[in-house]
């Protein structure tokens, strides 16, 4: 958590910077945040391109109506020139989370200011954009489709274990026997394994992350603390993470559920965020 390390290294977009190849972790803020209105463009500059302004009623229609479990509302922003796109990243900024989504054409989405609302970009195997959109929605819907959607059942017999683990054994068959159990008929409450309370050797992490292996998602939040939420390559099992200040790992869990419940926009984040646009359009009109 040394330095925020952006998704977003190309083209328009939040977090149009610098980024590693590997995810870092940020720091976790000493003081609470509180939204401000982000530094707006003059309407000397909208008025060139009214289409941005265009497109932020739409996404305020769509915000105004989407309530949080409902499916993801997609606004394309081909209609855009690459200047409206910058005054709309202006606009809306960059806010707490970012998702990266692995793949042959890789996904990066940004939340913006607004909580809710998601900047994405999707890049083909030059790494150029190829399409960017908003999205409103708890969750961005290609996390829910792409988080497990190459994963695979561990195979591994119990003789076959190692002989020097504690707890990695029993952990593991719990998280699969859940696992088979949300796969078959949903759980209606997410299983949760906190790996912090169990003595845990060097060699049972080692051993649970080669069975659970690696998703193709993994999310990043730096609200109130640092987390990263990932995605194993086992059906419904992800890895969420905490750490503090100083980049040391606080409370390590596994979680057996469609999507960690700290990864999603609560229902009053979202209204709260169609407030927070709607003030935004009334300094901008």
């Amino acid at each position: 958590m040394n330095g925020e390390t952006p998704f977003f290294n190309s083209g328009i977009g939040p977090g149009s910077r610098t980024e590693d190849d590997q995810l870092s972790y940020m720091p976790m803020p000493h003081e609470m945040h509180t939204f401000a209105i982000p530094v707006l463009p003059e309407s000397e500059e909208l008025g060139e391109y009214p289409e941005t302004l265009e497109l932020l009623e739409r996404v305020q229609a769509e915000l105004d109506g989407y309530k949080a479990g409902e499916p993801g509302r997609a606004v394309e922003l081909a209609c855009l020139p690459e200047p409206g796109l910058a005054l709309l990243n202006q606009i809306l900024g960059e806010g707490e989370v970012a998702v990266q989504v692995c793949g042959a054409q890789p996904v990066r989405i940004q939340e913006t200011v607004l909580a809710g609302v998601w900047w994405g970009q999707q890049l083909d195997e030059q790494g150029i954009i190829v399409r960017q959109w908003l999205e409103i929605a708890d969750v961005p819907a290609l996390v829910l489709q792409q988080a497990f959607a190459d994963a695979r059942w561990p195979q591994l017999q119990a003789a076959a274990m190692p002989a020097d683990l504690l707890n990695a054994g029993p952990v593991l068959a719990e998280l699969l026997d859940a696992a088979q159990r949300h796969a078959e008929a949903g759980l209606g409450m997410a299983r949760v394994v906190n790996l912090s309370l169990l003595p845990f050797s060097p060699e049972d992490h080692r051993f649970l992350a080669e069975q659970l292996g690696d998703g193709a998602v993994v999310m990043l939040s730096r609200g109130y603390g640092s987390c990263r939420i990932a995605s194993t390559a086992t059906p419904g099992i992800w890895r969420v993470q905490y750490f503090n200040s100083t980049d040391q790992l606080i409370l390590d869990t596994l979680e057996v559920t469609t999507i960690p419940q700290v990864a999603c926009a609560a229902q009053e984040d979202v209204e709260d965020s169609s407030e927070r646009l709607r003030e935004i359009r009334a300094v901008l009109i």
